[in-house]
């Protein structure tokens, strides 16, 4: 009777043991072979994990949306410049100060190039008086992100005054009652402000060659002179941080002129 309690007790766990092995081969489940590695902290990783969050096919899920590879991009292209170049504010001599005191100061992204562009100053009847190339090759817009082009008098403002591009008088100057500016980048127009000393100057003449835009909605006022010995130059600005509604009227004032540096406020 002790020799079969002894074998009884030794035969036991080999017992437990195969009945934890019938079981696990009577209720479905297959004993786990595979390992998986730790996965990736960005979860949706591995598709084939369970843990990781992604699909069977490989797919990621974020917010109920698929982020499915893009299709290829299409094959490059040539390089063509469209980044916005606008005038910022401008100067036009109508207190005696002369043409050398005129500007005309340009914003655009810094690095923009501005070799490409030109100005070009239409008087009243329409004629293009002049056109200015606004930069030597290979020149950009500095990290200001302001570019000017003026006279050599400038300083007859008595502000302080930055000239990037400096124009000969011979070839320099503003219609000083009523005129407009363009930039234009070949014949394509990047942006023009027309101007007027009264409000009944009526519609400025275009010219004859293409682009011919003088005006964007109501030409803007060009203020009176300021008064005083030290007085300083008013010009007309591009209201700061105001959106350009594509009227000329309503996106500028007169401002102590600032060429090169950052807008004034309006007066």
């Amino acid at each position: 009777m002790i020799l079969k309690r002894r074998n009884l007790l030794v035969l036991l766990p080999f017992a437990t043991l195969a009945s934890v092995i019938a079981c696990s081969a009577t209720n479905g489940d297959s004993i786990p072979s595979q390992i998986y590695d730790a996965s990736a902290l960005d979860v949706g990783s591995g598709p084939g994990n369970p843990d990781a969050g992604g699909r069977l096919d490989g797919s990621a899920v974020k917010d109920g949306a698929t982020t499915d590879a893009p299709t290829d991009s299409p094959p490059d292209a040539p390089m063509v410049n469209t980044a916005p170049v606008q005038i910022n504010e401008l100067f036009v001599d109508n207190d005696g100060l002369g043409d050398g005191a005129e500007f005309v100061e340009l914003r655009a992204a810094p690095g923009t190039p501005v070799d490409d562009l030109k100005l070009r100053l239409i008087y009243a009847d329409g004629q293009v008086k002049y056109e200015i190339s606004v930069g030597d090759p290979g020149a950009t817009f500095p990290a200001s992100g302001l570019w000017v082009v003026g006279g050599m008098q400038t300083f007859k403002l008595k502000v302080l005054d930055h000239v990037d591009r400096t124009v000969a008088l011979s070839t320099w100057g503003l219609d000083n009652a009523h005129g407009a500016v363009q930039v234009v980048r070949g014949t394509t127009l990047l942006d023009v402000v027309g101007y007027a000393s009264t409000l009944d100057a009526g519609t400025l003449a275009p010219p004859a060659s293409a682009p011919k835009a003088t005006v964007e909605g109501t030409a803007a006022l060009v203020p009176a002179p300021a008064s005083g010995m030290n007085r300083k130059g008013l010009g007309l600005g591009r209201k700061t941080a105001a959106a350009d509604t594509n009227d000329n009227a309503t996106d500028f004032c007169k401002m102590e002129a600032s060429p090169g540096y950052p807008q004034n406020a309006c007066q």
